[in-house]
């Protein structure tokens, strides 16, 4: 076929999905709610207040939200320009699915551009996201392309779309439930409480603890937790994962509702956006499981100015930050393993159907 008669037809392609009504119909649903997740993430309260940034949470929900969007949407077009057109050539597919999921960014621009200026998110912010995040749109068009061009009934190369992306998206945390089955880590807290006398006790106005706390015996507990240090790459392969893996995890010194220092309310540490909040769920992972930990209210009460300086005695999340690394590498070549998998597999496919 001559360059000009597949110009044609691509864009004879493009038109009919459009006509159909179901990718026209996507694309609004897309830009109606990106705009509504902003209104309602830079006009919250909650992401208002000291130690956040509601327009790179705003940012994260639209970015994510593309995400999705374009590993339902891409398949589901599909549909309807199997039915009207037939089979395409691989190329021919490959490029009308890169456009529609690239359409579903490109209508939740106006939604981005109104988080990144909301708060002033800096380049070094989205710039990478929306790299990553373009990436991974010509990942699962590439798949959707290999399932089509595989598979010579309508249907089964729908379900095999689906299905390659069902693979990427949730293979990763099949792993992860596969490394649960394992031998777990047994962890041992060891608690020192504060001991609380009597009510006549004399309390420390600025922090509402006792003025001499003491730590008498110390209470034990056992857990039993898996390590994942060995597999957290493997959630990087998810392109949500990855996308978050795009830049460093940012943090901020949240200030709930009523907070005053004055009563010893301490900030809490949490992520400023989803990304930060996907990225530090992963970097947790790659540190190995403490066998023994200790707990002292007293000691934390005169170094932190409260006696739990971590929510639920969790890590610091910019201790973890400092001692994790960046799984966007990982994630990379993950995909690109999948892909040859899937490749090869397909391959083999065509040539026992043709």
């Amino acid at each position: 076929m001559s360059t000009a008669g597949f110009f044609s037809r691509f864009v004879a392609s493009i038109t009919a999905s459009i006509r159909s009504g179901l990718w026209f119909t996507l694309l609004i649903v897309m830009a109606v709610t990106s705009l509504l997740i902003v209104a309602l993430t830079v006009s919250s309260a909650g992401a208002s207040a000291v130690g956040t940034d509601s327009g790179r949470m705003a940012l994260s929900f639209v970015v994510f939200l593309v995400l999705v969007a374009t590993l339902l949407g891409i398949p589901t077009v599909f549909i309807s320009i199997r039915e009207q057109l037939g089979r395409l050539s691989f190329l021919h597919t490959y490029l009308v699915a890169v456009a529609v999921g690239l359409s579903f960014m490109v209508a939740a621009v106006p939604a981005m551009l109104w988080a990144v200026l909301s708060t002033g998110v800096g380049p070094g912010v989205w710039l990478p996201i929306l790299g990553v995040a373009k990436l991974e749109i010509w990942v699962i068009a590439l798949l959707v392309a290999l399932a089509h061009w595989a598979v010579t009934n309508g249907s089964a190369s729908t379900v095999t779309a689906f299905g390659l992306i069902a693979g990427i998206t949730l293979g990763p945390l099949v792993v992860m439930g596969a490394a649960s089955l394992g031998t777990p880590v047994k962890q041992v807290t060891t608690t020192y409480y504060i001991e609380w006398k009597d009510q006549n006790q004399a309390l420390d106005p600025q922090t509402g603890y006792p003025v001499d706390p003491v730590c008498p015996t110390p209470s034990t507990s056992t857990a039993y937790l898996t390590d994942y240090s060995a597999v957290w790459r493997a959630t990087e392969v998810n392109p949500l994962a990855l996308v978050s893996s795009a830049i460093t995890p940012a943090v901020g010194d949240y200030e709930m509702p009523g907070y005053d220092p004055s009563m010893g309310s301490t900030p809490m540490t949490i992520p400023l956006d989803l990304f930060g909040t996907v990225d530090l769920a992963v970097r947790t992972m790659q540190l190995p499981i403490e066998t023994s930990i200790h707990i002292n209210e007293c000691e934390n009460l005169a170094t932190e100015g409260t006696p739990y300086p971590t929510f639920n005695n969790e890590k610091d999340p910019r201790d973890v930050i400092a001692a994790s690394e960046s799984g966007l590498v990982s994630g990379l070549v993950g995909q690109g393993i999948y892909l040859a998998l899937a490749s090869v597999a397909l391959v083999v496919v065509r040539r026992r159907t043709t």
